[in-house]
């Protein structure tokens, strides 16, 4: 079937900056035969080859779906209404063919179909039902019913209703989506008594408890706190009912709510869910585009500027404004998969796409101040939410031991008796503090410095203790038995710091005064200091020909290990991560394609690259210098300088093509075997001329498990 590629930029009088890109998006779509009909789809996937994307589907699942498909033919009946261009019209319609198709007669929806044709009726996350993808597609068709006026349209959205309010949502972030729906559906059939009775069930989910970060968060559950990113629509789905009901508590919770979340999110980043602990990656467009929408929105209803303001800072993650200073939009629209702990994921699929562009959609309604607030923003500070993993503490002589599992970053502590965790270098300053874990009535003393503050803990998730004032470390203590996993530590003051067009800005949200939210000139955050260069001393083992540099003391890494003691190549989050088996290498000297390397295997075992300059004992005159060396999480460049001479070399995934040294199998962070081939690759430099230093720069994401020097002479 024949891909359409339509390259669509919204109207000018709209989006000034033409922020808005569907160029990306529909090369994801296809035309093909399903039910005996030629519908649209949109792919799941779309991974990236160099500099091109190839589009997939998802394994064992389909390779389109209605989620997906539905959130299409949303954001181009948005887009129609802010234009009255009837080309998004007619590309929102193509779309709904393929979300008619998988309807049931009962008016329910299944979710994946394969491009044969064939429809997934019993995938766990693609049976018949009123889940996602059917509140998803009740929202969008009722949207566009509304605008088209097609007798079709109207009788899809007709059915889902009546099959929704049969099976209502029981959870608060599905119920936020069948609100918004149900807004859509009231233009055409009246519902607002549906409506009104929803959103007073939503409020239930609404943190009132003496919480003084979360209280304006909503819980997906009620008889425990639980919150995702991707799931946060209540505030949009609590104005859009403000518009139907006209109830102004429900504007005001919606602002209070946005005026919280926008400022602590971006200065924390846009947090992936909170629950059992703090899951601060990845970071998604779909976690995003909420508040920069729900921003947009307040803004169109009570100008108030603030909100403009609001929902810019939130678009800026887009465009830089986040903990890796990282585009998340591409240039043709595409709507990168997600900010990692150290990289981007650059893979762009149908929905961190879709999510992207309406972001761009909804920041384009606003004036163009800040359409270029959220485009510009430079020198980009954040003052947020720190979370310690207890497994980067140090225990002392505490009975802890680490278990794997379902936390924060794989690992936590079991502790056993009195125990006492301490993290050094925490940065000074007042917080309110949190511990996640697993509980039963155990003791817990956090303090720094002087001060002290005690709770005792029951049960499994966060726990909000009280307030401390840091004083460059902090410690933990607990009694009794149990896990922990994490110490939260959010700032009585939060926030960020920016210029625009050099003029600084601030966005601060102080908990503790009265006018929480402040917008203000000037930078009240201030710059982070650069990181300095490392400098080492090497000392040198020769070899025949070669010279083989001691890198031990630079360690910072153990990629190479076994279950027993387990290692950590990839997971700077945490303390374990998967790991290359170490009872498959030999410690000492290794030849790889001719050239020696001086490995090493137990403990520590590389150095992950960050600004280290090798001083050698002499001037030595060399050849060549030999790497040994991969990446996490990606390939990423690697810079080296040998006194004037400069280098530049791609260093690849270490799971990722053919390597020169090559393991069958890697360790998981719970210590099973993975059965994918992974290893190291051989960087050469030809020099030929003599040398006293080597400085390395790049990502953090650069292992170099050994250097060595070939001799010109040799």
């Amino acid at each position: 079937m024949k891909t359409f590629l339509i390259c669509l930029i919204l109207s000018s009088h709209i989006l000034g900056m033409n922020l808005v890109k569907f160029d990306h998006l529909e090369k994801l779509s296809e035309w093909f035969n399903l039910k005996d009909s030629l519908v649209k789809g949109y792919w799941i996937y779309s991974e990236r080859f160099d500099s091109d994307y190839k589009p997939v589907g998802a394994i064992n699942e389909g390779d389109f779906c209605v989620d997906d498909v539905a959130r299409a033919v949303l954001v181009y009946t948005e887009a129609y209404r802010l234009t009255k261009n009837h080309e998004y019209l007619n590309l929102a319609k193509d779309a709904s063919s393929f979300l008619i198709q998988m309807q049931a007669e009962d008016g329910e929806f299944y979710n994946f179909a394969y491009r044969d044709g064939t429809i997934n009726m019993h995938g766990p996350t693609s049976y018949k039902s009123t889940s996602w993808w059917t509140l998803r597609a009740f929202w969008a068709l009722a949207a566009l019913a509304v605008e088209t006026g097609d007798e079709q349209i109207f009788e899809a959205a007709r059915k889902s209703h009546q099959a929704i309010s049969r099976k209502p949502p029981i959870f608060a972030d599905q119920l936020s989506i069948y609100i918004l729906g149900l807004c859509e559906y009231n233009k055409i059939r009246n519902v607002k008594d549906e409506i009104k009775r929803y959103v007073e069930l939503l409020l239930k989910f609404l943190i009132v408890e003496d919480d003084p970060t979360f209280r304006r968060f909503f819980s997906t559950q009620r008889e425990e706190f639980r919150w995702n990113g991707w799931g946060n629509r209540y505030a949009e789905a609590l104005i859009e009912s403000y518009k139907v009901l006209g109830e102004e508590k429900l504007l005001n919770i919606a602002i209070e709510s946005i005026e919280l979340q926008i400022p602590l999110l971006s200065s924390s980043g846009f947090i992936y869910k909170l629950g059992k602990y703090v899951k601060l990656t990845p970071e998604l467009s779909y976690a995003v585009e909420p508040l920069v929408v729900a921003a947009a929105k307040a803004y169109e209803l009570t100008k108030d500027e603030n909100m403009a303001f609001l929902s810019a800072l939130a678009a800026a993650w887009y465009f830089g404004a986040n903990r890796l200073g990282e585009r998340m939009y591409g240039p043709n629209g595409e709507g990168y998969d997600g900010l990692e702990y150290m990289h981007v994921n650059k893979n762009a699929g149908a929905e961190s796409t879709i999510c992207a562009i309406r972001s761009m959609i909804y920041l384009g309604s606003l004036p163009i101040f800040f359409q270029k607030l959220a485009t510009s923003m430079e020198g980009f500070v954040q003052n947020g939410m720190l979370v310690l993993e207890a497994e980067t503490a140090d225990p002392g002589i505490s009975p802890v031991s680490l278990v794997t599992g379902d936390y924060g970053a794989n690992v936590a502590f079991k502790f056993e008796s009195r125990t006492r965790l301490k993290w050094s270098g925490v940065p000074e300053g007042k917080y309110y503090v949190y511990v996640a874990g697993e509980f039963g009535k155990n003791r817990c003393t956090v303090s720094s410095g002087s001060g002290s503050i005690s709770k005792t803990l029951d049960g499994n998730g966060v726990f909000f203790v009280g307030q401390i004032e840091t004083v460059s470390s902090l410690r933990l203590s607990l009694e009794g038995s149990g896990i922990v996993d994490q110490v939260i530590l959010v700032p009585v003051v939060f926030g960020v710091s920016f210029e625009v067009e050099d003029q600084a800005w601030t966005v601060v949200y102080s908990v503790e005064e009265t006018k929480k939210l402040k917008i203000v000139p000037g930078r009240y955050f201030e710059r982070q200091i650069a990181k300095r260069e490392r400098i080492f001393n090497v000392q040198l083992e020769k070899t025949g020909r070669f010279l083989l540099v001691q890198l031990e003391g630079m360690f910072n890494n153990d990629g190479i290990a076994v279950p027993e003691k387990p290692g950590n190549f990839d997971n700077l989050g945490g303390a374990v991560g998967a790991y290359l088996p170490a009872e498959e290498l030999s410690e000492g000297v290794k030849v790889i394609r001719g050239i020696s390397f001086l490995l090493k295997t137990i403990g520590l075992d590389n150095l992950r690259v960050s600004d280290q300059r090798l001083v050698l004992p002499e001037t030595v005159r060399i050849k060549s210098v030999h790497l040994l060396a991969a990446s996490n999480h990606g390939d990423y460049e690697l810079t080296l300088k040998c006194d004037g001479d400069k280098f530049s070399v791609l260093v690849s995934d270490w799971c990722r093509g053919q390597k020169d040294l090559m393991f069958d199998f890697r360790y998981t962070a719970s210590g099973q075997k993975e059965f994918i081939k992974c290893g190291l690759d051989v960087h050469s430099f030809e020099l030929s001329r003599s040398i006293k230093e080597i400085v390395l720069s790049g990502s953090m994401n650069i292992h170099i498990f050994a250097i060595t020097l070939e001799l010109e002479d040799g």
